[in-house]
């Protein structure tokens, strides 16, 4: 199963488009994990052929959107959050003990526009930065996939954007 991960676009959707039409045959599903929820509804009505699950970030205000989701990928549990309740600005120890918590294997957030990829206890902590909004030295814009194997075996990617021809591995 293969997952390609957004956050953070907030109403600027080019990128992520660009993004979407290259990957949109290789990917099973698509994550927005917040910032905006309306930008995921919209990119749903485009690609109407790929699944979306999505949340609420700190900048939504839609009724219906929940602020987190628990979702079931080949036997993983993905804890989708955009981070800002767990407050990520001050660390990851909040975030990873709430994921354990909750029985997750990996947990996926946003809010700092920031990548990143790493295990902090038993959960894996993903992050795919901002495609739209990138924060950090370089102001590269970027985004995640996640592949997971029959087996369960889990492996994340972070991806720059930038252009529609040219997006490389981090």
């Amino acid at each position: 199963m293969k997952v390609l991960v957004f956050s953070d676009t907030h109403q600027n959707l080019y990128n992520a488009i660009d993004v979407l039409e290259v990957f949109q045959n290789d990917m099973d599903m698509v994550l927005h994990l917040g910032d905006h929820d309306l930008d995921a509804m919209e990119l749903q009505k485009r690609f109407p052929d790929v699944p979306f699950h999505f949340v609420l970030g700190n900048n939504d205000y839609s009724g219906n959107t929940p602020m987190q989701k628990m979702i079931s990928v080949c036997g993983k549990k993905l804890l989708l959050t955009h981070g800002h309740r767990q407050r990520v600005y001050w660390g990851y120890d909040t975030l990873a003990y709430w994921a354990e918590e909750q029985g997750a294997d990996m947990v996926l957030f946003g809010h700092t526009h920031r990548p990143m990829y790493v295990y902090k206890g038993r959960v894996v902590l993903l992050n795919p930065g901002s495609i739209s909004m990138p924060r950090g030295g370089d102001g590269i814009p970027t985004f995640a996939t996640v592949e997971i194997q029959e087996n369960g075996v889990m492996q994340a990617q972070i991806w720059e954007y930038y252009a529609k021809t040219d997006m490389r591995k981090r």
